[in-house]
Formats: structure tokens, C-alpha cells, sequence
């Protein structure tokens, strides 16, 4: 099995920052985890929000949490607000069940880690982590 390594998570924010300024999006802030919800790698754009890499973070530990992209974490859950609440409880406030979030899977198809950007839209934090992703397999 792959792992994601310093190099990859790397590789991959830096496609992210890449596709954000080339869709002039909002600057960003971009976390890679490995399959065991550690941080490999962050990075946090110039006029990203304060906030940015945590929020980047708990989108990225929830897909990985139910192994389903972030998005797909909240049209499950997203409607059933005491259960949302509950599982960020459980999981100490990271998981944000937002689009942004995409996992990362080895050649195999086993999950080894996720993608997460958050200071856009969601659909946009969405679609500057797809480019990391491409990056990062």
C-alpha cells in the first residue's frame, strides 16, 4: 500500500494553489492527511482566513472518518442536525460535513489519505481539492 508521502502532500497543495489562482478563487487554506487522519502536510495562502487550515482539517478527518468525500458525509448526515452534533463531539470537532474533502486511494483502491481545501465556496473548495488530487495519484 501507497502512503502519502511529505513529496505528494506536497505536490498536491501546491496543484491546489495553482488551480485556485488560476479560477481567481478566494485564497485557500489546504490540508493533506494521511489514512490515519495525520497531518502530512498544510499550507495556508496569503489573506486565507484564520481559520482556514482547522477548517481544512476537520473536512478532511470527517471523509476520511466514513471513508466518503466531505460532501457525501453531509448529504447523510447534514440533515440530522443532533447526530452531526454528536459525531463532531465524538470525533473532538473534526468534522465538518462540507464539500472540500476528497480522499486519496493508492493504485489498488485503498484509502490512504485525504485532500482538503476550505476558503471559497464549497463547490470551489471541492473542485481546488480535485486538482491536488490529481496531483497527489
Amino acid at each position: 500500500m501507497e502512503e502519502v508521502t511529505l513529496a505528494r502532500a506536497t505536490a498536491a497543495i501546491q496543484a491546489v494553489i495553482s488551480h485556485a489562482r488560476g479560477k481567481a478563487l478566494a485564497p485557500l487554506a489546504i490540508a493533506v492527511l494521511d489514512g490515519g487522519g495525520h497531518v502530512r502536510a498544510t499550507a495556508r495562502e496569503d489573506g486565507a482566513g484564520h481559520s482556514g487550515i482547522d477548517i481544512a482539517v476537520a473536512k478532511a478527518r470527517g471523509a476520511l472518518s466514513f471513508s466518503m468525500t466531505s460532501r457525501a458525509v453531509g448529504e447523510i448526515f447534514g440533515g440530522n442536525a443532533a447526530l452531526c452534533a454528536t459525531l463532531a463531539a465524538t470525533l473532538k470537532g473534526q468534522m465538518l460535513p462540507i464539500p472540500g474533502a476528497l480522499l486519496i486511494k493508492d493504485a489498488k483502491g485503498h484509502l490512504v489519505g485525504a485532500i482538503a481545501a476550505a476558503g471559497d465556496s464549497p463547490d470551489n473548495d471541492e473542485a481546488a481539492a480535485a486538482a491536488g488530487l490529481a496531483a497527489a495519484t
